[in-house]
Formats: structure tokens, C-alpha cells, sequence
């Protein structure tokens, strides 16, 4: 019999046949035990030490530092302990006006220091936050107004115009009113100079007030909580309906209300800590928080991890693609989370531009792109940029340089189970040496997570499936729509249950997870990425591809952008991808693609989420943009989309077309 205990040598192991494969899974198997054990006892950890509100969390995380920076909000720097007694006047105010435990209170607030107060007061009384954003289909945002038990909103002045119509068909009967003036440096914005292309630092709380008599503006709401003298309980705990945000709305025009619990937040914020995830500290970062607060993204990995770690937090109410970069200058984050299109739009300014020649960015320290898969193509390009602005040398003033783009995730449904800090650094294949795929998504210890075949079995490594995840930041339910909640929680081959996560993946060797996009129908025989990843082999040449269909299922409309620095021009690289196209998918998938190009300056639509349009790719169509290549003894001829469709019904002559 082998003694386990000896066996000390990786030599030894391999040497060893059946004995040694024995060996090998009772090893893997005590390992997993002590993991496992390791795991259940921080769970444990979390429901005996830090069982309370979201505001008690952040006050014993931050009580010996409460003089440090807290927020950073257009020069004005306010620190912890400004913080806290903010958050405790709101709640006497809240108080005041009727919120209690369990109350639901509609925002429309964008980032600024108000938003954060908000939430602390709510949390304080065990009350609901349900975050929307203003731009929602008109009947739904009454819907949802009025699906909260008050009357009472609170609402940005700069929103106001999309809500003034709609809420007389509301409840509300007190609208609260923020402005991004409102806690602005006394001696003024100090960046005014660039903002003022927006013009959106403006403060018309006292215009709305005399159009409406329902309107107080937040200074009155303060003051109505100065002669509160009862009694708040702190009565929150884990298990208490904290947030309600909602999905991206990519799928649908009402995008859905999904609620959170505390124990989201606060179990986030404990796997950050360095005892746990193994890492530096955060204390002395600055994390930037722009993404819409609609999104627990924004809520969940910004702000509430931010405070969680002792950071301080650059609050930027304008989410705008072109004023991204002009958002880093102004709050010099050391951590950000930002869509892939924004990082990719953003970095192609800095190589096009020339007011952005000579910008460097030293204080980026991890730059997270979230939302949307990275492909390798786009890691790439990204991963030079990082160097150009000289990424990361205020933090390690080493001679090369060492920041990666990481890639961040968990579906609003599931939370930021996929958060690692420093993941492209932590991969077995880090970034700069990667050539046939991204380094992929890796999850937090107390995430389990799977891929399921179509039968409901685990896929094997590199076999794609539909992505699962179960953990403590997974969402209680969609708001009023238990048939969601019920689609949403499935059950695999043996029973257990799991979290949808709607994606298609598969696990590479090393469990790093790699998303492919939203999963095929059924009657599908070439999911579009199979097409996007034939012709995202050049990763020299080629940037970005989005595959869509045709209106009719027909064709595949193949959307390319260019790499910025390819020296090639776009015929040879368009000629190229239709050859290797005809190699790897044969003809009679490839005579079925069609190509559309984007250049830097149009690039792809987005949503107001900051992700990719697809929809708005597949209304485009097949569109006087989309071209074919043919080839006749190796001579190209281009034709339209439209020109080669017919060419295939009638056999038309083949006509030459520049792209």
C-alpha cells in the first residue's frame, strides 16, 4: 500500500500506473476537502461576524480610518466620517417622512456623493432601494413607481424631463431633487472647464420647483431630519431585500428588476480582503464608479467594494463613450470597471487623436472590462495601449510594464462573482503570452460554477454548453415575476439546482471560463461564433467581429473592425478571411457570409448599458454596407450583398464593387 504521505516527488507520481492514478484522484480529493472546508468556514465566518446592514458593515470596516478620503466627487474630497454623518441625517429624514423597514424607495440618481448617502439611509432602516433608469418605456416606469409602497421619489434634476409626464399617473406625492451641483466644492467644479461640453452642471432644481409643488430639493430633505429624536433601529441583516436593480435591457425594452439581497454586497466585499483572495491591500486605491447605477454592477463592484476595502471612491455621473477618457484624466483611478467598448473606443483615441497625443495614465493601476466577452484580437490591442500610457508605474516604477486588461463578470442576476482582482496576472497563461485565446473568466472560491450540455451533464473541458453559477451573491428573484425567477433557476442532469447564467461557454483546462455569446436555437447547425472565430484567427489584422443573421436565416452578416495597428489594407485582410473562411468552415457555410466593415470613427452602436448593439446589427440587416468576395482564379471580385444574392438565384454576372 503507497503512504499518501511520502510521495513527495512529481517523478515518483508519474512512474506510479493504476496505483498511482488512485493516488493521484485521493490527492485531488483531500484537496478539494480542505478547499471546501476552507470555503464553508468564511461562510460561516460571514453569518456569525457580519450579520447586519450594509452601513454597519461599511462603519466596522472603516471606524479606525474615518478621517481618510471616502469620495472624490469633482474636486470635492469628503471623508469617512463626512460619510457616515450624511447617511445618518438622510435616514432621520427618511425617517421622518415614513420609510421604515421594508419601504421601497425609487432613485433616478446618477453617480454622485447623494446616491451613496441614499443608500447608507436606506440600508440604516432596513429599507429598499429600486434603482431605474430614466429612459425606460414610459408605461413601465410607471409600473414601476408605482410597484414601490410610498410616495415619495428621488429624482436628478437632469432626469426630470423624462419623468414629469408620467408621474401624475404615479403616487408619488413627494419628489425629492438632486442636482450634480449639489455637493460640488464650495469654491466650484474644478474641472468645469471640461465638463462644460455636456452642460449638464447645472443646477434648475429651484425652475422645477415653481412648475411643480411636489418638488423639494435635497438641502430641504436634510433639513427635515434635524429635529428627529426617535429611535432608529438597525434591524437589517443578510437576509434583507436591499437593491433592486435591473438587467442591461440588450433583450427586451423593459429591462427586468432584480433583487438583492445584503449578503450580496457584503460577501463581495469580504472576498476582496487580502487575507482571502490572497492580494494587496486596496486601502490606498481609488476605484472609479461611472457605470449607470441601474446596474448592480455599478452598486455591488464600485461602489459598495470601493467602501468595503477602505478606498476612495471617484464618483462620475457622466457615462458617455466619448468622455471616458476625459473621466480617467479627472479622477485617476487606480481601479475601474468599464464596458469593452468603451476600453476599446477609448484606446483608439489615444493612437488617433491629437488633443490625447501625449496623455499617460501611470495611476491605472487594474483596468477591468466587464459586460461582453474580450476576445484575444481585442486583449491584445488593449494590453499595448496599457503600455503606451505607461499603465500602472505610480503603484511598481518598473521599466517594463506590467498591467494587464482584466476581464470581470457575473450577470446583474448573479453579482460580481467573477471579480478577481489581478486575474490576468494570476493566470497559468498570462496575457502577453497568449496567442489562440483570452486568458477567461475566473470566479471566487465560494463560486461554483458549471457547464451544461443540452441534456443537463457537465461538459468536458473545451465541449461548449450552457454556463451555470450558484454562490451567496446569486439574486433572490426577478421583482413580481415568478415565472422569470422560475426560468431563471434550472436544475442540471442529477437535480441540483442552478443559476442561469443565459450564455454558451466552455471551461478550458485550467477552469477558466469562456463565454461565446447567447445560446443557440435549436435548429441552429453553425452558431454565429463559430463564424466570428474563424475570422478572428488573424489577430494581427483584425480587431473586433460581431456575426449576426439575416432577417430570413439565410446568411451570416460578418460585422469587422481593423485592427488600428495593422499595416495591411482592408482588401488583403477582407480577401484573407473569405479564403480562410472557405478552409475552416467549407463552402457551404462560407459562400453564406457576408461582410460589413466598421472603421475606427463609426465603429459598432451601443446600447445605453455601454454594451455592443446586436439588435441594432440585426435590423441593419443586409444593408448597402455588406459585400462579398469571389474568387476566379485567384483573382477577387467584390460584389454587394445585395448584388450577390441575386447572383446566386439567377447566376447574374459577377460586378466589380470597390468596399
Amino acid at each position: 500500500m503507497i503512504n499518501v504521505e511520502k510521495i513527495k516527488n512529481l517523478k515518483t507520481f508519474k512512474l506510479l500506473t493504476k496505483e498511482g492514478q488512485i493516488l493521484k484522484k485521493n490527492i485531488e480529493e483531500r484537496k478539494k476537502e480542505k478547499k471546501d472546508k476552507w470555503i464553508e468556514g468564511v461562510l460561516e465566518d460571514l453569518q456569525k461576524n457580519h450579520n447586519h446592514s450594509w452601513y454597519d458593515e461599511l462603519f466596522l470596516r472603516n471606524k479606525n480610518n474615518l478621517d481618510d478620503k471616502a469620495l472624490f466627487y469633482r474636486g470635492n474630497e469628503i471623508t469617512y466620517r463626512e460619510m457616515f454623518e450624511k447617511m445618518q441625517e438622510y435616514a432621520k429624514s427618511l425617517k421622518t417622512l415614513g420609510i421604515k423597514e421594508e419601504s421601497e424607495i425609487p432613485i433616478c440618481i446618477s453617480n454622485t456623493p447623494e446616491f451613496v448617502y441614499l443608500l447608507g439611509a436606506i440600508s440604516i432602516l432596513g429599507a429598499k432601494a429600486n434603482v431605474f433608469a430614466s429612459d425606460y418605456d414610459a408605461d413601465y416606469l410607471v409600473d414601476i413607481i408605482n410597484s414601490c409602497n410610498n410616495d415619495i421619489i428621488f429624482v436628478e434634476d437632469r432626469y426630470y424631463d423624462d419623468l414629469k409626464d408620467i408621474l401624475p399617473k404615479t403616487k408619488v406625492n413627494k419628489i425629492i431633487m438632486t442636482s450634480l451641483t449639489s455637493s460640488l466644492p464650495k469654491d466650484g467644479n474644478k474641472f468645469a472647464d471640461i465638463d462644460k461640453k455636456h452642460g449638464l452642471f447645472v443646477n434648475r432644481i429651484a425652475e422645477f420647483k415653481k412648475e411643480n409643488e411636489k418638488i423639494q430639493s435635497i438641502d430641504e430633505f436634510v433639513e427635515l431630519g434635524k429635529n428627529c429624536n426617535e429611535t432608529i433601529d438597525y434591524k437589517s441583516n443578510l437576509d434583507t431585500e436591499f437593491i433592486i436593480s435591473y438587467s442591461s435591457g440588450t433583450t427586451s425594452s423593459r429591462p427586468k428588476p432584480i433583487v438583492h439581497t445584503t449578503r450580496s454586497l457584503i460577501t463581495i466585499g469580504r472576498c476582496h480582503d487580502p487575507e482571502i483572495q490572497k492580494t494587496t491591500s486596496m486601502k490606498d486605491f481609488t476605484i472609479q464608479a461611472h457605470i449607470p447605477t441601474f446596474s448592480n454592477t455599478d452598486i455591488i463592484c464600485s461602489i459598495s467594494d470601493s467602501l468595503m476595502q477602505g478606498s476612495k471612491l471617484a464618483l462620475e455621473p457622466i457615462y458617455d463613450k466619448d468622455f471616458f477618457i476625459d473621466t480617467l484624466l479627472i479622477n485617476k483611478p487606480t481601479y475601474i470597471v468599464a464596458s469593452r467598448s468603451y476600453w476599446l473606443i477609448a484606446f483608439k483615441k489615444i493612437y488617433n487623436d491629437p488633443q490625447y497625443k501625449n496623455v499617460k495614465m501611470p495611476f491605472l493601476f487594474i483596468p477591468f472590462a466587464v459586460g461582453e466577452p474580450l476576445e484575444v484580437n481585442e486583449e491584445k490591442f488593449l494590453n499595448q495601449a496599457l503600455s503606451k500610457l505607461k499603465a500602472g508605474k505610480d503603484k511598481i516604477p518598473v521599466p517594463a510594464s506590467i498591467v494587464k486588461m482584466s476581464i470581470a463578470g457575473g450577470d446583474c442576476e448573479h453579482g460580481g462573482i467573477f471579480w478577481l482582482l489581478f486575474r490576468a496576472w494570476q493566470s497559468k497563461k498570462p496575457n502577453s503570452l497568449m496567442k489562440h485565446e483570452p486568458a477567461g473568466l475566473k470566479a471566487f472560491e465560494m463560486v461554483e460554477y458549471a457547464v451544461l450540455d443540452e441534456n443537463g451533464n457537465k461538459c468536458a473541458p473545451y465541449q461548449y454548453g450552457r454556463l451555470v453559477a450558484n454562490s451567496p451573491c446569486t439574486m433572490k428573484c426577478y421583482k413580481d415575476n415568478q415565472k422569470a425567477t422560475e426560468q431563471f433557476f434550472i436544475k442540471d442532469a442529477s437535480g441540483k439546482t442552478w443559476g442561469d447564467c443565459s450564455v454558451y461557454s466552455y471551461l478550458d483546462k485550467d477552469k477558466g471560463i469562456h463565454i461565446k455569446g447567447r445560446i443557440p436555437k435549436e435548429n441552429e447547425k453553425v452558431p454565429a461564433f463559430v463564424v466570428a472565430d474563424a475570422i478572428l484567427k488573424d489577430t494581427k489584422n483584425i480587431l473586433s467581429c460581431e456575426v449576426v443573421k439575416s432577417n430570413d436565416g439565410e446568411f451570416f452578416i460578418a460585422h469587422i473592425e481593423k485592427q488600428p495597428f495593422s499595416t495591411k489594407s482592408v482588401n488583403e485582410i477582407v480577401e484573407s478571411v473569405e479564403k480562410r473562411c472557405q478552409q475552416l468552415l467549407g463552402n457551404d457555410v462560407a459562400n453564406k457570409i457576408l461582410y460589413r466593415l466598421h472603421n475606427n470613427k463609426e465603429s459598432f452602436p451601443l446600447t445605453h448599458s455601454g454594451k455592443r448593439d446586436i439588435s441594432a446589427l440585426e435590423k441593419e440587416g443586409i444593408s448597402e454596407k455588406t459585400f462579398k468576395i469571389v474568387f476566379d482564379n485567384d483573382e477577387a471580385t467584390y460584389l454587394s450583398g445585395k448584388e450577390y444574392i441575386e447572383s446566386l438565384k439567377e447566376e447574374k454576372p459577377k460586378v466589380k464593387q470597390k468596399i
